[in-house]
């Protein structure tokens, strides 16, 4: 026997020196202790230890007769764990019943992940061969997305003719600069400035413009500016959901306000194209997103990952502008998406069954729905593109608003009359959102009519048909890929994964499993060859409403890769909820940016689009741009951002347990200590926002907020900012830490 060749587990090779006979025999003298009805013997266990040792694997069977276990214990488990979290966690009677569940728990599910690996590794060899370039990447990453076998295929052809050269939508010669954090929005509003200029010279440009939000009133304006001033402007925006993300419940605070710039786009006096992506019809799926973020003007194409509608400019995020082929061919496909947005009936926009069923759905607003619905679709309305919302501070304000509209706000919220003051007020001070009425709903569904139909006007649908490419001749040195459907946005992220030498570096607003294994794959494969790579990773703390995150188990994944995640810690300003937003990788040989997250949704159902910049060892600017991104991910790394590993700190927690499932509790607990660390980030949040209004009314740093508001920084940005520079970084950084909250988030970090 080769004591180095895998061991066959129900026809999956896995690794010998984690599986084997033995261990297989201590793992059923644990499945015989588990009490649950069905289960098998002692006997019939040794039975299959025997039967496991003899034939040197696991057969199908004696695979099926633990995953058998497995399913027949949880409904058990899962009683026991409730029954023991009522008792407060002190029931030592169920402590004691739940050990031989988490004896069994434990080892089995770590089997099912190497399972998992082991078919992946199998599936992806079956297509490409054991000497595929990329095998240890894309086995990881398959083995959490799950891909079916044809988009397994595509994806592995299209990484292969990556490797070989062959790839379409590689671009060399273009120009590019990298923009990140506040720089972004900047960049995004001196382009708008710039176009305004150029057409008051007499040199009038094109403007295209495709984003998931579009209502930032001083953004929608710039653009009103420039169609006004001669510009030819065209539009493709997300139509927004009328279909809850889960559950029966719509929260859509952001739909009215979608829908009111869109019929403020077609009010403007000027040459002005608008369009919806039409995305049931297209994607699928009503709850898909146009997710794309573009912003062309004459040649130049900045490709990021920031929204357009107010608060974006406060999130972390990167793009880069773009001129040369690269820049020719996102227009191209801007286009492509314009035509495949003409002509379609709100039922292909937002799917039959949506609309039909609107009224049945608990539909919430806050103060941004209630006041853009009734802008929108109140007398006069909407106001002109680049007017804000009313900000109504109570119920009477609000009121006498919708009444000068020709609405009677009592009818607008489904509320018992003797609550509904209160509950309104409460609202506007940014509580929680109130249900709405059927009338409401009605007013709904016609301002989405009323907006779709100025979409399908002949003279707008016209306008839409005239859209002109950039001359895409060659501005420079740089090579940009270009990630647009689904099977691209997954070679080029893998691709920048496996090219990486030295190091990868994530901020990320979304951290999944397939992405998670996929660097911890690369970051084993490099530690293997002995070389020196360093993988950092910062996670976005964004918080469920039952107190979990979306990241959770791909932080968990790369804590248990050996590594390096923290969370972002950023300081706010006032209550909005400042986000790491940014899909970017970033290694010594490229950067991956654009609107696409690393889950499932973003890479393969939504509507996104990415660029990888690749950079140039011997291009001294290409390096330049390397090193700035690298910069902006240092800062946030050394000043922004807070470790606190799960498994240090669940193993903390339990360092006085000493029963057999020590192991098992450990892990177990790792769930409430990632929950500690995300309710002591949100209390730092709402403790430095706290702080930040107040020293924001300081005359000093309201001088150095409205300079850096002139360069095109947003508002929320400039007060971060100019509080720093007034400070200094010496006196900003000590004030941020001596917050009660950050001491609380030291001491819980264990020390190493």
């Amino acid at each position: 026997m080769n004591s180095n060749s895998n061991f066959n587990v129900g026809g999956t090779p896995l690794d010998r020196s984690k599986y084997n006979a033995d261990r297989f025999a201590k793992f059923t003298e644990i499945a015989a202790k588990v009490p649950v009805e069905g289960n098998k013997s002692p006997d019939e266990w040794r039975e299959i230890a025997d039967r496991i040792k003899k034939d040197d694997c696991v057969s199908k069977e004696d695979l099926g007769a633990m995953q058998d276990l497995a399913k027949a214990a949880r409904p058990e488990r899962t009683r026991l764990r409730k029954e023991l979290a009522a008792s407060g966690y002190k029931d030592q009677k169920l402590r004691d019943q739940l050990i031989p569940f988490n004896l069994f728990d434990g080892p089995f599910g770590r089997l099912t992940e190497s399972l998992r690996l082991g078919n992946a590794k199998v599936a992806v060899e079956a297509l490409a061969g054991s000497s595929f370039g990329p095998l240890g990447v894309v086995t990881a990453y398959h083995a959490y997305a799950n891909l079916a076998q044809e988009p397994l295929q595509q994806l592995i052809s299209s990484i292969e003719a990556v490797e070989g050269g062959k790839a379409q939508n590689y671009y060399p010669g273009n120009q590019v600069k990298q923009f990140h954090h506040e720089s972004v929005w900047q960049k995004m509003n001196q382009m708008l400035d710039q176009g305004l200029e150029s057409a008051k010279a007499g040199k009038k440009v094109e403007i295209n413009a495709q984003y998931y939000e579009l209502t930032n009133p001083q953004f929608v304006g710039k653009l009103a500016e420039n169609a006004e001033a001669g510009n030819k402007i065209r539009i493709n925006v997300d139509p927004g959901r009328l279909v809850p993300y889960k559950g029966n419940t719509i929260e859509m605070d952001d739909y009215p306000d979608k829908m009111r710039t869109i019929l403020q786009f077609s009010q403007i006096k000027g040459d002005v194209g608008i369009s919806t992506y039409p995305v049931s019809k297209i994607l699928g799926d009503p709850n898909d997103l146009m997710h794309r973020k573009g912003l062309r003007v004459g040649d130049e194409f900045l490709l990021s990952g920031m929204n357009a509608n107010s608060g974006s400019g406060e999130n972390i995020d990167a793009g880069y502008s773009i001129q040369g082929p690269a820049a020719r061919q996102l227009v191209h496909n801007f286009a492509r998406d314009v035509k495949d947005s003409l002509g379609h009936t709100n039922e292909e926009v937002y799917g039959q069954e949506a609309i039909a069923s609107f009224q049945e759905k608990t539909v919430l607003f806050g103060s941004r729905g209630i006041v853009s619905l009734l802008d929108a679709m109140g007398k006069g309305g909407p106001a002109p593109a680049g007017t804000g919302l009313e900000k109504p501070k109570d119920f009477k304000e609000l009121s006498d608003y919708a009444k000068g509209k020709g609405f009677d706000i009592r009818k607008m919220f489904d509320c018992p009359a003797a609550q509904l003051e209160g509950r309104v007020n409460e609202m506007l001070a940014g509580g929680q959102p109130i249900p709405v009425t059927a009338f409401t709903k009605d007013q709904i569904l016609a301002l989405s009519q009323k907006a779709m139909d100025a979409t399908r006007t002949p003279e707008n649908e016209k306008r839409l048909n005239d859209i002109s490419l950039p001359k895409g001749d060659p501005q420079g040195n740089t090579v940009v890929s270009l990630a647009d459907g689904p099977t691209e946005r997954e070679t080029e992220l893998i691709m920048a994964i496996q090219n990486a030498e030295k190091f990868i570096y994530v901020p990320a607003f979304v951290m999944t499993r397939p992405i998670a294994a996929a660097l911890v794959a690369k970051n084993n494969e490099m530690k293997a060859q002995g070389k020196e790579f360093e993988v950092k990773v910062i996670a976005d703390p964004g918080i469920y409403p039952d107190g979990g995150t979306p990241n959770e188990d791909g932080v968990r994944m790369l804590e248990d890769g050996g590594i390096t995640v923290r969370w972002a810690l950023l300081p706010r300003c006032g209550h909005h909820d400042r986000k790491i937003h940014a899909k970017e990788l970033l290694t010594d040989k490229s950067e991956f940016f654009g609107s696409t997250n690393f889950s499932k949704k973003g890479l393969r159902e939504n509507w996104e689009h990415s660029g990888v910049v690749h950079f140039d060892a011997q291009d001294a600017s290409s390096l330049t741009e390397r090193d700035d991104a690298k910069a902006h991910f240092d800062d946030l790394w050394d000043n922004f951002s807070y470790e606190c590993n799960s498994i240090k700190l669940a193993s903390l927690w339990k360092k006085n347990y000493q029963g057999p499932d020590k192991d098992f509790q450990i892990e177990d607990a790792r769930f409430g200590a990632i929950r500690k660390v995300l309710k002591g980030v949100e209390k730092y949040e709402e403790e430095t926002g706290a702080w930040m209004e107040k020293q924001i009314e300081q005359p000093e740093i309201k001088r150095l907020m409205a300079q850096m508001q002139a360069t095109g920084i947003d508002e929320l940005s400039s007060a971060h900012l100019a509080v720093r520079q007034h400070l200094g970084d010496e006196d900003y950084f000590k004030t941020l830490r001596g917050f009660d909250s950050y001491g609380e988030l030291k001491r819980l970090a264990p020390r190493s």
